[in-house]
């Protein structure tokens, strides 16, 4: 029995001794060397999933209810519905100091409550959040804070009550009075570096936008603005300068930012990746996306319930950052070279945004860098594309010297050739008045005009063929059928010729009547001759039309005239000997191709017979 009571009694004295290590683990001693402690692994914590427990009610069950370790870093919890109680016990040993600060890192924690309990007196309460008046905080500071006045040899309990639509995260510091405005002052002249540098890059690119108008700098300069009232409200300082009387609105602005600021991004990322042409199918899919932030932008100010809309807007923006270094990556993949310097600078933001969101989902810790690791990314991405921006000016200087040598290569080598390519933008500028309505084929008028210009190459510089065909019996068509069978005939015969000649610098044209043109430019007599015989035998086989339920066949009779490179000719006499050929073909019997060359000598203007060479 005896024995029996003295383990009962030992394994009590273990208990309290471990109840007493535990109680010091989360003690906060102040000395005369205190001015700044991270008493974020100095807090035991108690989840109320009902939040119906009121101080007096922890404070009494707070040996059974708290938590026992020290913990590991600051608590984050993440998005959750339930309240949370934070305990730590602060002894004033030999520091003093009796003003202290109190200074919660996250600031948009939308209510967290002080108790303050001393070994005499009644509890003290204060409240702070971005959802609580700015201006009923113990200090004008951007992140949460708490006034305590702890005199030398005095202990004190602090209950913390955490009640948020967002993440719970308890990264908190403990400051002298003198050491919190000093930090102040450091960390305001730190963040005035980077809201500066944000100004610059805005006021760069829109200067660059204004200059050479291109939108990947409108999107880019929006970004950069959304972004920075982004971090303007997550680092408390909004609530702070510009509306610090409306926590309704304070509460809501992040939800808004992160959406409105991803329609930018994704903006932003579709037109510099140039997805429509890269990745059309991803290119699909930004849309769709820039159409959900859309939606999401509105939503935080018209739903009743904020906290499932912070959290869906949290979570998309995570799928739209990995969706956009995805495209990046694809683009880059795919050798297309901008993609290089996009990926660098925003794989540094978004690995710092990714981090950030990680941490408010509870996945990675809170500390200093998950705490400012948007801030972090964004400074490289700054030096990131201040080099794409300078490689770009770069490869566009390139390029358009590169153009201009080719350009001066080309005029160099090409000073006395005409181009083809001229020549067809010149007929297609002719085309709507130089065509005839019933074959949609280039007309007479079109026909002298180009004639002209043919026959004046020749003379310097290579052969030129003209063809004339007429359909032969085409009156008796006319008489017999009716003038609608003669039109039937003639566009039947235009679709032929239209197949039948094929090169691209050769033209077809409704001389008149029955009778079709054919010029073919750089063509000597045997070509000439060739697709002369090639048209006549075409029609001939497979030329017929129907017409009141009867097939009817048709032939042509062929005129060619062939002037040879350098020869001086005009185009009425080219036409004449064409003609001439022509109408040996008919008086020889129809459905033949006769063929005519011009002699080596100068023929001229006013009706001067040239040498003819019959075929």
């Amino acid at each position: 029995m005896i024995r029996l009571l003295l383990v009962v009694m030992l394994a009590f004295s273990s208990l309290q001794a471990m109840t007493v290590a535990a109680s010091d683990r989360l003690s906060v001693t102040l000395d005369r060397e205190s001015n700044e402690i991270d008493i974020s692994r100095k807090l035991a914590y108690y989840e109320d999933p009902t939040s119906n427990l009121n101080v007096y009610q922890i404070k009494r069950r707070w040996a059974e209810l708290g938590s026992q370790e020290a913990p590991q870093s600051a608590y984050n919890f993440g998005f959750t519905r339930s309240t949370y109680w934070f305990h730590t016990r602060v002894e004033n040993v030999s520091s003093p100091n009796d003003r202290w600060v109190i200074e919660a890192l996250y600031p948009i924690i939308d209510e967290m409550e002080l108790f303050i309990v001393r070994a005499t007196g009644p509890v003290e309460r204060q409240i702070a959040g971005d959802s609580v008046p700015f201006h009923g905080r113990a200090k004008d500071h951007h992140n949460i804070n708490f006034d305590l006045n702890l005199s030398r040899g005095e202990r004190v309990d602090l209950y913390f009550r955490v009640k948020t639509s967002g993440a719970v995260q308890m990264r908190t510091k403990l400051w002298s009075l003198d050491g919190f405005s000093y930090a102040d002052h450091q960390e305001r002249f730190v963040l005035g570096l980077f809201y500066g540098l944000l100004a610059a890059m805005l006021i760069f690119s829109l200067l660059i936008f204004l200059s050479i108008r291109d939108t990947n700098y409108l999107w880019y300069s929006g970004y950069i603005l959304n972004y920075g009232a982004l971090q303007f409200s997550l680092n408390g300082l909004s609530f702070e300068h510009l509306w610090p009387d409306f926590p309704w609105w304070n509460n809501r602005a992040v939800a808004v930012l992160i959406a409105s600021g991803m329609v930018f991004v994704l903006s932003f990322s579709r037109s510099f990746l140039a997805l429509k042409n890269n990745a059309p199918i991803l290119n699909r899919v930004f849309l769709f996306m820039i159409g959900i932030f859309v939606l999401a932008a509105v939503a935080p100010i018209v739903s009743p319930d904020y906290a499932p809309v912070i959290r869906f807007n949290s979570f998309v923006a995570v799928m739209a950052a990995i969706l956009v270094m995805f495209a990046g990556g694809l683009c880059l993949y795919r050798n297309f070279r901008p993609a290089r310097f996009f990926m660098l600078a925003w794989t540094a933001l978004l690995a710092g945004m990714l981090i950030y969101l990680f941490k408010t989902f509870g996945v990675l810790p809170a500390n200093t860098v998950t705490e400012y690791a948007i801030q972090i990314g964004s400074a490289f991405e700054v030096i990131l594309l201040s080099i794409a921006l300078a490689d770009r000016l770069r490869h566009m200087t390139q390029e358009t010297q590169r153009i201009q040598s080719e350009m001066n290569t080309a005029l160099e080598s090409r000073v006395a050739e005409r181009t083809a390519e001229l020549e067809s933008a010149n007929r297609q500028l002719e085309m709507l008045s130089s065509t005839d309505g019933l074959t949609g084929l280039f007309n007479r008028r079109y026909f002298d005009t180009h004639m002209r210009k043919e026959v004046f190459r020749c003379r310097r510089r290579g052969a030129l063929a003209l063809i004339l065909l007429d359909v032969d019996h085409f009156k008796a068509v006319n008489d017999n059928l009716g003038h609608p069978a003669g039109d039937k005939c003639l566009r039947k015969l235009a679709d032929k010729l239209i197949n039948l000649v094929q090169r691209e610098t050769d033209i077809i044209y409704r001389y008149g009547g029955e009778e079709f043109a054919m010029v073919l430019p750089y063509t000597d007599l045997a070509g000439a001759k060739q697709v002369a015989e090639k048209i006549r035998a075409g029609i001939e086989s497979d030329l017929w039309f129907e017409w009141e339920g009867e097939p009817r066949s048709v032939t042509v009779s062929i005129g060619v005239a062939v002037v040879g490179s350098g020869i001086t000719v005009e185009s009425g006499d080219v036409v004449a000997i064409a003609d001439d050929a022509l109408y040996t073909s008919k008086k020889e019997g129809r459905n033949r191709v006769t063929a005519l060359e011009v002699g080596g000598h100068s023929v001229s203007a006013v009706g001067v017979k040239p040498q003819l060479v019959g075929e």
